[in-house]
């Protein structure tokens, strides 16, 4: 089984391209970070307790954890950022090396890992192969103002907060500019998948 990480910044696309690969092709498994680690967040009481305990009231609402604060928090600088990873990185570690397991178990042939952090948290070793999508500052941001609920100082400050473009191509094994349209995009992906996994 092939070991994908597919990253990028805030608009850059990374999960346009990863639910591709996952919609087109056979036998592929997509863990999307962002999503399996907020409900992980979700259900587990002991997680929340300890993030309550580290950040305090400015994450709660009546005395419970609230998502929307503590990103808030999360994302207002870089300690507090690298606070919550350290708390969460650990379980989602947890989560995909389970999901890994299962997946060898049923013979998938591809499992991606679709995430944000995976040079910031150093698990770009852990893969056989990192792909990096990436694009221009301002194409990535009007992108993000469309699909966040998120001001466009929110948005500038959480990029910030993330490693520069220019570290994370020295670190990718692939890259994938995306600063034109979908079909390009999508051309782009093929090519990619084909070098990855030749049929």
């Amino acid at each position: 089984m092939y070991k994908l990480a597919i990253t990028g910044g805030i608009g850059s696309g990374k999960t346009t391209v990863s639910n591709f690969i996952n919609d087109n092709y056979d036998s592929v498994y997509l863990f999307n970070a962002d999503k399996e680690s907020k409900s992980h967040l979700k259900s587990s009481l002991s997680i929340q307790h300890k993030i309550i305990n580290v950040f305090g009231p400015s994450v709660t609402v009546n005395n419970k954890l609230d998502i929307k604060k503590l990103a808030e928090v999360a994302f207002s600088d870089k300690i507090n950022q690298d606070i919550l990873n350290g708390i969460m990185w650990a379980e989602v570690f947890i989560l995909i090396n389970n999901k890994i397991e299962e997946c060898q178990k049923n013979k998938i042939s591809l499992f991606i890992v679709d995430a944000a952090m995976i040079f910031e948290a150093k698990l770009n070793n852990f893969f056989d192969s990192t792909l990096l999508v990436t694009a221009k500052k301002e194409i990535r941001l009007k992108r993000a103002e469309k699909r966040h609920n998120i001001s466009l100082e929110q948005i500038k400050n959480r990029m910030s907060l993330q490693l520069k473009e220019k570290e994370k191509e020295k670190l990718a094994d692939y890259m994938i500019q995306n600063n034109e349209d979908l079909d390009t995009l999508y051309k782009n992906i093929k090519d990619f998948y084909n070098t990855i996994l030749p049929s």
